[in-house]
């Protein structure tokens, strides 16, 4: 094996062993976690241990999707923070708290529906995408390793949808989240945008 082939290999090696370990643990927490921000915020970290599996696969097979991936698994955490941010306030004004409308509900239950990657979220595309390239590197531990993390933060995701939501949006929050409800419903119906924009980032972040 040539130098650089064992430079490749010992990349990976880093990215994969750092990768699980963090979806491991951030997932455990998750599942711990004694508030629903909290929770979240460990599932994103998972999701964030999921990215750098996508790096190890390209480290390890520079022609797969590993790139592609790891971009996938980083557009879907960040529109899910964003999102999150958004609507997790009131922006009601005084004596309005206390009178939720449909949009804060709407916007938890896509963050968490995409996060944990449920079907027609651009959160399922991305753990698929995932998924197919850990087992085109023969990664199938690592595959079950997403797949059970996922399964596991459907719990923190239950607890999170039946929390008490905040009142109604009022303003830039309101329009901020209007935008990403839009964004986020777009790219989990229609992926192949996700996937061109996914492209993109590896092509500028990872090559």
């Amino acid at each position: 094996m040539s130098a650089h082939a064992l430079a490749v290999s010992a990349t990976a090696a880093v990215a994969l062993v750092f990768g699980g370990a963090v979806i491991v643990v951030a997932t455990v927490l998750a599942v711990r976690g004694r508030s629903v921000a909290a929770s979240l915020w460990w599932v994103v970290l998972a999701g964030l241990g999921q990215a750098m599996l996508g790096l190890a696969v390209a480290a390890q097979d520079p022609q797969g999707d590993g790139a592609r991936a790891a971009a996938l698994q980083l557009l879907t955490i960040a529109a899910a923070a964003a999102l999150s941010a958004a609507c997790s306030g009131s922006g009601g004004g005084k004596g309005e708290e206390s009178a939720p409308d449909w949009l804060s509900p709407v916007g938890r239950c896509l963050v968490w529906a995409s996060l944990i990657g449920a079907p027609g979220t651009m959160g399922f595309h991305a753990k698929v995408v995932l998924v197919r390239s850990l087992l085109s590197v023969d990664w199938s531990g690592m595959s079950l390793l997403v797949l059970m993390a996922g399964a596991a933060a459907t719990w923190p995701a239950l607890a999170a949808l039946r929390a008490p939501h905040p009142g109604p949006l009022r303003g830039i929050r309101r329009m901020a989240t209007y935008l990403l409800v839009g964004v986020v419903l777009l790219l989990g119906l229609y992926p192949h945008w996700a996937v061109t924009a996914a492209d993109w980032v590896a092509r500028v972040a990872f090559s």
